[in-house]
Parts: structure tokens; sequence; C-alpha cells
């Protein structure tokens, strides 16, 4: 090792340490109470600026909200206005369903009761059939008047054969 003497930042030419470096107190007086300064101050600053930022943006969004409560309230007028309309529509299709069982019933009996006046008009038919074979009117034999009947009356004993 060689023993040049170096000019450094805070050395001495003859390797010694200056009296600043020596003394940590005098070190921090070194650097400058300005910046700490300013950087507190531009930290304030920013902070009120944010703050009336925030400011700004509660007053528009209260603003904003008092504007659109109509709108908010016809909103909410035609959800309860659709919901009365689903249910209706819901109480509408279950009467739909019980008429329509209804009616499939009395198509059932219908055509059950069609079925049976087809039938009885297939008689019917039979009848008059029967009806037009017969003559138009049938002689009956003449009953004798003025007649008497007698009943001869014997009298009558009964006998038991055990004795």
């Amino acid at each position: 090792m060689t023993d040049l003497p170096i000019a450094r930042h805070g050395t001495r030419a003859g390797g010694g340490r200056s009296a600043a470096e020596a003394d940590p107190l005098l070190e921090r007086f070194r650097r400058p109470i300005h910046v700490g300064t300013l950087l507190g101050l531009s930290t304030g600053l920013y902070a009120t600026t944010l703050a009336g930022v925030a400011i700004l943006q509660q007053q528009a969004d209260h603003d904003l909200a008092a504007a659109r409560a109509p709108a908010v309230a016809q909103v909410a007028e035609l959800r309860a206005m659709n919901s009365r309309l689903a249910d209706a529509l819901k109480r509408l299709a279950d009467q739909e369903r019980a008429v329509s069982a209804d009616y499939d019933g009395l198509r059932s009996e219908v055509d059950t009761a069609g079925s049976t006046l087809t039938d009885l008009a297939g008689v019917v038919g039979d009848v008059k059939g029967a009806a037009a074979a017969l003559p138009e009117r049938i002689a009956l034999p003449a009953v004798p008047h003025g007649a008497a009947v007698r009943v001869a009356s014997a009298p009558a004993h009964a006998t038991a054969g055990g004795s």
C-alpha cells in the first residue's frame, strides 16, 4: 500500500478526519433546515388540496343524488308496478291452468254424452223402423156386453188321509 495523500470529501490530505465527521451532531446541522420546511409545507399544501377536492366531490355527489332522487323514486315505483304485474300474471296463469283442467274434464263428459246420444239415435231409428212396419190400425175383437158370468160354487170338503 502506498501512503499517497488522496483528497476526499471530509478527509484531510494527511488521512485524518474532519471535525464534522468526527462529531455526528455537527453532521446533522450541516443538512439544510429549509429542505425539511419545504417538505413539510408541500405535504401540508397537498393534504389541504386533497381535503378541498374531497369536500367539492362530496358536494357534487350530494347535488347529483338530489337531482336524481325523482328518477330513483320513479324507478322504485316502476319496480313495484312490475312486481304487482308479475304477481297478477302468476295468478292468471294459475287460473288458466284450472280452467284448462275443467275444460278437459267437460270435454270428456261431452264426448261421452255425444257417444250416448249416437247410441240412442240408433235405438230410436230401430223403433221407428219397427213402428213403420206395423199396420196403421189393428182390428181388435169386440167385447160382448150384457152377458153375465155365473160361478157355481160347490161345497168343498177337505179330508186328511191320516184317520
